[in-house]
């Protein structure tokens, strides 16, 4: 060995060392293993010292007698030590499943396990991918990347991990530079130069991470926004596709958004998108966010929501009703003289469908008018939602005009509080007067018929009592009982309703959750066993709590406006994050109203309109919750919220995660590789013995059915009710290998099936010559995959 080539080989092991050795540190705080650095370190030294002994060495026979020795070694140790790896494999695996970082499951021994595969994986890489040329320059603008994109998107990698990175980065360039000044000429060894700049590049590195960071990092608000702009962009195109190809589409649910991992059941842990899905364009904003309803579900059956399809028997929209409903109550307060100001405002919202694709079409609660700027058809649910006769997608537009409550007001609890049943109806003449007083809208042209309509709420008041009260017959009992210990003391529905929605608003929040175990009711199994979720949780538990006490209640799916950053059009993002589900109770005399179970949302919900909104402070409803006993204690913290330790929490959440589901993945596709190939050595052993111990008419038979299959994925199909001999005429000379045609070796297929005669030794070659420059011709053709596939397939369904 030369001396250059023993320079680079050294290099090429000092190369692995660097990139093994820092993302070996870098998983280390990752996942925390709690390895120290010098352990990993000794690991790294000892694997590629080994790697490069055997690579140097590989052609002495002794190399290979170690080897074999070393391994006889660990039996010995095992038998004699009684140490069973199977199952240290198993326990390790195990152990990778349940690990989140958190203290009371760390096991040293599993933790140095998996650190010590990590760095064995990965030297084992790094070192073969070393040994091509280009690889280091290639890594080193990797690594430079990773480097921005940790920078841009906030994970944190050790210093020992960023010190390597600058160095090898460094080394790079220093080589590249050398390459670069010395192109024309052949004195000096560009890897060899690049030792003596090693010193220097190591000091950069040093000094580089040596300073102190600044407390605010980097913003890299050029990288971030192009980053998002790409993102949305490619969305965008994405959904634009599917909007062109398919537009049947589907009602709004909150797996468009990555809140869910199947349509048929609630819950389990999700991923959530962040595209840009509608624009908002309003003049008057709210303190309040907004909230727009998408989808709307009556039946709770113990796992999922969903939708009935009974029909209305009145004639007018339900969002008509529920307009009249509240005017009525507002009616009733103005006869008697209360102050009503402050309590409700009229608003209007401009909707542009962006990066989405749905038959949903979004509106407000209270809302009592939709425009369009063209035709459009669309129905009305039972349930209230409205659905497009097929799916919309970017360009869509539309403005609904609305009534926004005053929900934190505490004249506006005071009505809820005080509400009268529906057929207490006030006279036209109020109405008239209260819509124009309080609601700005003009009732002279409606033409309603008072009568009418008084009848016409009492039955959808009815209705709404039976349709939305149903639970399932197998509710557990302690659901109810928790929702009569709630309330106790209570004497109307709304107290009722604030004090379960106060409950829950102390549970924990948080996207990273199991799905709820098969053969357990979804919210009994939250409230009495999980204790935390997101939004499909905490609307669910709501909405069941409150039908166990008969109040009338829907499970809403539809998207949150935060009125932050608009453009100068006051155009108002809404993305896909924001999808949110939230539950909406039937108040008799005054109509729906909607509550917010959900810990992050609440105060958004019930921010005061004289108030800052800047930082969503807790509101007391004013309902005290009762001492419960037999129910569990719940937590104070959000496990994935805007608090102190949320952030630390999520991070321990992912890490729980990752390494499970990176070793599931890679142990399924190579036991599925494994599968497929010892499946597929067992099909060539036995067509091998079988086609052996055949007949030579046999053998033809064999050898022409192989044919056929190979003529089929050429392109050349046998209908049902064509001979094999006007098949092979038809194909005639196209198909032809060493001289021979098809139409011949059918021919002497033929000859032999009907003349009754065994197939000559010479015929029988001709026919197995021609298959295997067939294969030839499919293999340089098709390539050895899509070979190997094909033979495959033949072998499995001609045994």
């Amino acid at each position: 060995m030369n001396e250059n080539t023993a320079v680079s080989r050294r290099l090429t092991v000092t190369n692995s060392f660097l990139i093994t050795l820092a993302f070996g540190v870098f998983l280390n705080s990752l996942f925390h293993l709690r390895i120290y650095t010098i352990f990993n370190l000794f690991l790294c030294v000892i694997f590629l010292g080994l790697i490069y002994l055997f690579d140097q060495y590989k052609k002495n026979l002794a190399t290979y007698f170690s080897l074999f020795g070393l391994f006889v070694v660990g039996i010995f140790i095992s038998i004699f030590f009684q140490i069973n790896y199977i199952n240290g494999i198993d326990k390790v695996y195990k152990w990778c499943l349940i690990y989140n970082g958190d203290e009371k499951l760390y096991d040293r021994g599993c933790a140095l396990a998996v650190s010590a595969g990590i760095l064995l994986a990965g030297s084992i890489l790094t070192y073969i991918l070393h040994r091509f040329k280009r690889v280091k320059s290639i890594v080193s603008v990797l690594l430079f990347v990773l480097l921005i994109l940790s920078a841009v998107y906030k994970i944190n990698i050790p210093k020992i991990s960023v010190g390597i990175v600058i160095f090898y980065d460094l080394t790079e360039l220093a080589e590249y530079c050398g390459k670069l000044f010395n192109r024309n000429s052949n004195r000096v060894n560009n890897s060899i130069a690049t030792i003596y700049l090693a010193p220097a590049c190591l000091i950069i590195a040093i000094l580089s991470v040596s300073f102190p960071s600044h407390a605010e990092p980097i913003q890299w608000r050029g990288v971030i926004d192009l980053m998002h702009k790409m993102e949305e962009k490619g969305s965008l195109l994405m959904t634009q596709l599917q909007y062109f190809i398919d537009r049947t589409g589907s009602e709004f649910t909150l797996n468009f958004s990555g809140y869910s991992e199947e349509e048929s059941e609630l819950g389990g842990d999700i991923n959530i998108n962040n595209v840009t899905a509608l624009k908002i364009k309003t003049q008057s904003k709210s303190t309040a966010k907004g909230y727009l309803v998408g989808s709307i579900n009556d039946i709770y059956t113990g796992r999922k929501w969903e939708r009935s399809e009974a029909e209305k028997e009145y004639s007018h929209e339900e969002y008509y009703y529920d307009f009249y409903e509240l005017l009525n109550a507002f009616a009733r307060e103005e006869e008697a003289g209360r102050d009503l100001t402050n309590l409700v405002k009229k608003k209007s919202y401009n909707i542009e469908y962006y990066d989405i694709r749905t038959r949903s079409l979004f509106y407000p609660l209270k809302t009592f008018q939709i425009n369009f700027n063209k035709s459009v058809k669309y129905n009305e649910t039972y349930q209230g939602a409205f659905l497009y006769d097929r799916a919309k997608g970017v360009g869509t537009k539309y403005e609904v005009q609305y009534y926004e409550l005053n929900l934190s007001s505490e004249r506006l609890q005071e009505m809820l509080r005080n509400a009268k049943e529906t057929d207490y109806m006030v006279s036209e003449y109020a109405i008239n007067k209260a819509a124009k007083d309080i609601f700005d809208y003009n009732t002279s042209g409606s033409q309603f018929d008072i009568i009418g309509l008084k009848n016409d709420l009492l039955r959808r008041s009815q209705e709404i009592k039976k349709q939305y009260t149903l639970l399932p017959e197998n509710l557990p009992d302690r659901v109810r009982n928790l929702s009569f210990d709630l309330t106790r003391g209570l004497n109307n529905n709304y107290d009722k309703l604030k004090a379960i929605e106060a409950y829950l608003n102390k549970l924990p929040y948080t996207t990273k959750i199991n799905k709820t175990p098969k053969g357990e009711d979804f919210v009994d199994y939250f409230l009495f066993e999980q204790q935390k979720g997101y939004c499909t949780y905490f609307a669910s538990a709501m909405g069941v709590l409150a039908r166990c006490l008969d109040i009338p209640t829907r499970y809403i799916e539809g998207f949150v406006v935060d009125y932050k950053n608009p453009d100068s059009s006051n155009t108002y993002k809404v993305l896909s994050s924001s999808a949110h589900s939230w539950v909406e109770a039937y108040i008799e005399g005054i109509g729906w109203i909607p509550f917010e179970p959900t810990p992050l949302y609440y105060a958004g919900r019930y921010t005061l309109w004289a108030e800052d909104n800047s930082d969503y402070p807790y509101h007391d409803s004013g309902v005290t919750i009762p001492q419960i006993t037999g129910v569990p204690p719940y937590n104070e913290g959000l496990v994935n919220g805007n608090t102190p330790g949320a952030e630390e929490s999520d991070k321990v959440n992912k890490k729980s995660y990752v390494l499970p589901v990176l070793g599931i993945l890679v142990s399924i596709l190579i036991l599925f590789i494994g599968i497929i190939l010892i499946y597929y050595g067992i099909l060539v052993r036995k067509y091998g013995k079988k086609f052996k111990s055949a007949s030579d008419n046999l053998k033809l038979s064999l050898t022409l059915a192989e044919i056929l299959h190979y003529l089929d994925k050429e392109g050349f199909r046998i209908s049902s009710d064509e001979t094999l001999l006007s098949y092979a005429t038809k194909i005639g000379d196209k198909i032809n290998f060493n001289h021979t045609s098809f139409l011949s070796i059918v021919t002497v297929y033929m000859g032999v099936r009907y003349g009754e005669y065994e197939v000559k030794t010479e015929e029988l070659k001709l026919v197995m010559d021609f298959l295997k420059y067939f294969k030839y011709h499919l293999q340089e053709k098709l390539g050895k995959r899509r070979m190997f596939f094909d033979r495959f397939l033949f072998l499995h369904f001609y045994q």
